[in-house]
């Protein structure tokens, strides 16, 4: 039998966090072009996080009218919203099949105990935490046939920078920190619901021209475009959108517990 390449998450249900802007909009699209229903959810605290939530609402309204997509608003750490937000799932599709954990944050000032502290609690405890209460309720789906033993999936959005041995700044430091417990978390789980056919996967992102990646690439595009930094180009979020929706999919069983690195060759170093 011919191996399938189709990438289709018809009838599927995912939550993503962080899902109305940057690249968790790009996701909420992304799965939603792929046919699954998917319920997007961000904090909403801020103006930007507002407005992005409006553009979602209107630009995918034919979505929100077929009952394709919610979104709503929620706190990833605060644990009674976690509930809700997977209640929520359960009570408009009666299943969950994937959940992202693509929400984070870095701070770049105020680097106090207490804000550092905020930080690993926003990138990694929540995060793994809600993973694996949403494992509860994945691992009840059946699997669909013998070519799909995968009951769903876990995944976690990370950062390049994980992979870096220095850093210039203090700031980097703790947020990589963050995003290095967030990945080990994930490995965790991936050992955890190995035995329930549940997978799990970490996207490690490089510059992409989406959310934090903006502010990387601003100012850049000149070292770039002289051959002074290690990559020859920056991606689109297509390729962040693209590497989920395969990880994602009941066909990838074999592929669990690995950290997907989409950096252009940025940790390779020059190629001079």
């Amino acid at each position: 039998m011919a191996p399938s390449t189709d990438l289709s998450h018809r009838d599927r249900v995912a939550v993503i966090s962080g899902g109305v802007r940057g690249i968790g909009r790009a996701l909420t699209d992304g799965f939603l072009g792929a046919g699954a229903r998917v319920l997007a959810f961000h904090r909403g605290e801020s103006d930007e996080s507002v407005a992005a939530d409006h553009a979602l609402r209107t630009q995918q309204a034919d979505a929100l009218a077929k009952g394709r997509l919610a979104i709503m608003r929620a706190d990833l750490t605060r644990s009674q919203d976690r509930e809700r937000v997977l209640a929520a799932a359960q009570d408009a599709w009666g299943r969950l099949d994937v959940v992202i954990n693509n929400a984070g944050v870095c701070f770049r000032d105020d680097l106090s105990v207490e804000r550092v502290g905020l930080q690993q609690e926003i990138n990694a405890v929540a995060p793994v935490t809600f993973a694996r209460e949403a494992a509860a309720h994945i691992r009840n789906n059946a699997h669909a046939d013998a070519r799909t033993p995968s009951r769903g999936a876990l995944l976690a959005i990370s950062s390049y920078v994980t992979e870096w041995h220095e850093y210039k700044s203090d700031y980097l430091h703790h947020y990589a920190h963050s995003k290095r417990a967030l990945e080990d978390g994930m490995k965790r789980l991936a050992l955890e619901f190995r035995p329930v056919d549940i997978n799990v996967g970490v996207i490690a992102v490089g510059v992409v021209y989406a959310g934090m990646g903006m502010a990387t690439i601003e100012g850049k595009e000149e070292s770039l475009a002289n051959g002074e930094l290690p990559v020859t180009k920056f991606s689109d979020v297509d390729a962040v959108v693209f590497e989920a929706l395969c990880m994602a999919h009941p066909r990838a069983h074999y592929k669990t517990g690995r950290v997907a690195v989409l950096d252009g060759g940025w940790n390779l170093g020059p190629a001079n």
